[in-house]
């Protein structure tokens, strides 16, 4: 990854949850008014379904670099 990305990234990590919820939730908002096709409305409903159940502690998260991990093979081993 970059050098800014990973500034990013600490940063973000560096928010409390209610700051990391809130710049999602940004995001998200510019994704959807940008390309409101892109994210299928069932992606975005499982998404908050996993979301509230992680709050509620229902759920576990993934650990961050098991996350980036995976998303690294997925994009066919990009660093």
């Amino acid at each position: 990854m970059s050098h800014n990305f990973n500034h990013v990234m600490e940063q973000v990590h560096r928010l409390t949850r209610s700051e990391q919820l809130a710049l999602i939730e940004s995001i998200a908002r510019m994704l959807v008014d940008d390309e409101l096709d892109i994210i299928p409305e069932s992606v975005i409903q499982e998404n908050q379904r996993r979301l509230a159940a992680y709050d509620a502690g229902e759920s576990k998260g993934i650990p961050y670099q098991e996350a980036m991990r995976s998303i690294r093979e997925q994009m066919g081993g990009i660093k």
